[in-house]
Formats: structure tokens, sequence, C-alpha cells
């Protein structure tokens, strides 16, 4: 008996049915490996994305300035000394009210003011003697020139010698010199009543007071030294390459560290026709007002010299320049919608440098978006996000 084996045959339902079950699989593999796909890509463009903090560029004034530094000096300097000896009987001066001040440090004079007093009475008197020799000789002088009219007519008639005449004659030149002398004297001792009552020659302020009322002194001697303080100067020392740059009226700025939050403003006043033969500096003066007396002589100054000024111009912060030691200098700005803003490198060309600002002559315009931090992060084309300044940080 002949045994035949029987093997399950595949309908065509079931090859439809796996083919479909294959297709779901595929396709639910694909739309997987798709969105995780998609999903990582959206994940790494975030990521890429630089935060940055902006600033509109914006435009305005820049300087072009030389840095020095100096010391205050007085405009004018004057130690007052006595032209004649004798003791000092006062040493005030009159106020705005007319009452006697002492002579001290610091005391404002005017110009013609009176400031001490030396033996007034003494030369008061010698003035008077003098007056008094004059007076005698003049009388003598007359007397010699009556007795020499007497004698030369008397000569001329024949009753009188030539001997006696010219004796006359010298009697009367001699008693005319004598007048001479003694006017001569006369006008000595009134210089000396003048220089007994010592005056100011100048307006300022007396910043050193040598003697004291009452004390002996002689010719010669100091007495107070007064300074004119409401014009003050500054000499600085300017590199020689600056040579060209510094002229007579250029503006210029002082600080001072008694008021470091202001400025004085000051202009060169004269620049010396010679360079120092050791340092091969520039001596440069610059004048000032100094009506308020704020600046003291022996003060140091910071002097800014102002040799270009520039208005409306591109001007933004240094520290955001980028490159410029091997390639050019370049910034970069912000470009795009707020949903896709990219950094743009925008490379530019630096006019008048100024402390911690530039003035950028070419490669921004006013208005467009510039990266004022983060700019170390970023390259042509990147992403970025734009935040505040404590975002970043």
């Amino acid at each position: 008996m002949k045994v035949i084996s029987r093997r399950p045959l595949l309908t065509w339902g079931r090859i439809l049915f796996l083919l479909i079950a294959l297709a779901l699989v595929f396709v639910t593999f694909w739309f997987g490996f798709y969105a995780k796909t998609r999903l990582s890509k959206k994940s790494l463009e975030e990521e890429k994305k630089v935060p940055v903090e902006v600033e509109a560029v914006s435009t305005g004034p820049i300087e072009e300035t030389i840095e020095l530094t100096g010391w205050i000096k007085a405009n004018q300097i004057v130690d007052i000394a006595s032209k004649v000896a004798g003791r000092v009987e006062s040493l005030s001066v009159l106020s705005d009210g007319s009452d006697l001040v002492a002579v001290e440090e610091g005391v404002s004079v005017k110009k013609g003011q009176q400031l001490a007093i030396i033996d007034h009475d003494v030369y008061l008197a010698q003035v008077a003697a003098a007056k008094a020799s004059v007076k005698a000789k003049e009388i003598e002088l007359a007397d010699a020139e009556r007795e020499k009219k007497r004698i030369v007519a008397l000569y001329e008639g024949g009753s009188a010698t030539e001997q006696s005449k010219d004796k006359a004659i010298t009697a009367a030149e001699l008693a005319a010199a004598s007048l001479s002398l003694t006017r001569a004297n006369l006008e000595l001792a009134q210089i000396n009543l003048r220089e007994s009552m010592i005056v100011s020659p100048i307006d300022g302020i007396v910043t050193a007071k040598h003697i004291d009322e009452g004390n002996l002194i002689r010719s010669g001697d100091q007495i107070v030294t007064i300074a004119d303080m409401k014009t003050v100067r500054v000499i600085v020392a300017a590199a020689e390459k600056y040579g060209s740059d510094i002229t007579v009226g250029m503006p210029a700025k002082i600080k001072v560290d008694a008021f470091a939050e202001q400025t004085f403003d000051a202009g060169v006043h004269s620049i010396h026709p010679a360079l120092d033969a050791q340092t091969h500096t520039i001596q440069v003066e610059i004048r000032l007002d100094n009506d308020e007396l704020l600046l003291k002589p022996g003060m140091f100054a910071r002097v800014t010299l102002i040799t270009r000024r520039k208005d409306n111009v591109v001007v933004i912060p240094r520290d955001i320049v980028l490159g410029g030691k091997i390639d050019k200098h370049y910034v970069y700005v912000v470009e795009g919608a707020s949903a896709g803003k990219i950094a743009r490198k925008h490379f530019v060309e630096i006019g008048i440098k100024q402390a911690d600002r530039y003035e950028i002559t070419k490669g921004l315009k006013a208005g467009e978006m510039l990266v004022v931090n983060g700019m170390n992060y970023l390259a042509d084309g990147m992403g970025v996000e734009v935040v505040r300044i404590e975002d970043i940080k």
C-alpha cells in the first residue's frame, strides 16, 4: 500500500497577509527613524545657536587725543623784598570792609595794595631834612648869584680885579652844584619813603610770609611771596613725533586727582621753539582760568590735547573689534528674522582711535544690529539668539 505525504499549501490569501504585515513594519520603522533623525537635527540646530547681546550702531562725535602729564603752576609768582632797612611797623592789608587784616598765607591782595610799613616816620623825617637842605642851598645859590652879578659889574667898570670876578663866578657855580646834590638827596629820601611802604605788584594770594611784624630787616630781605592763581599754567613734555600735531590754541582738557569727576577746559598757550636737549621732547605750555581757585600750584595734572575731532560718524566700543593682527579688523552683525537670526562677519576700517572707542570709516552703517557681547564664540553664518547680558553671564 503506497503512502502519499501531504504538506500544507500557502494560499494566496496568506501570502497577501504576510506582505501587508511586512509593509506595515517597514513603514512604522521608517517613520520612527525619520522622526528621530529630524528631532536630532532640530536639537543640534538649537544647540548651535549662540546667545549674544546686540546694540544698534549709532553715530556721534569722536576726538583724536594725546595724553600727557604735568604739574599745575601759578601764572606768576613774585617774591617781595624790602629795598630799605628798618623795623617792620605794620604787616597788614585793608579788607573790603576797610578793616586791617594781618598778612598771612592765603590772604588775597590787589595790585597796589599796601602790605607792610617799615620805619615810616624815620624816612618821613629824612625827607623833611632833605627838603630843608634844598631850601638852604637855594638861598645860598641866590646869594652867590647876586654876589657874582655885583662883582662882574664892578670888574666891567674897572673897580674890581679879575681874581675877585673869578672867585664870585666859582662860588655861584659851587652853590648851584650843591643845590643839585641836595635835590638829589631829597629825591633819594622820597624814594626811600615810598619804598618804606611795601605794596603788592600784582593781584594774587599770599603763599608765604617770611617775616613777622616788629622784625628788623635789611635791604633785600624777603617779606612775602604772592602768586597770581586766577590763571594757572601746566608745562608738559610731548614726544618729538607729535611736533606737527600740536598747535597754539589747540583745545585741551585737564583733570586732577582732587576733583576726579571734573574736567577743566584749557588751551595751548605756547610751544617752546627748541626741543629739550636731554629728553628730546617738546615743552608745551597750557593755560586755563582758575577764577574759583580750585587748582593749586603743585597739583599733578593729566592733560588731554585734542588734535582732531569729527562729528556724526559711526563710533563703536573698542573691545568688540576683533582681528587686526593677522587679518583685517572685523565685527559681527546680526541679520534675519526672529526665528532665524544669524551672525554676519563685517570687515571694517578704523579711523580715529579714542581711548575705548573707535571711529569706523567703512564696513558698518548706522542702525545695524552690532554684537557687543558673545562675539568671541561666533563664526560667519552661525545661528544666534539675542539675549540680555545677564543671560550671557
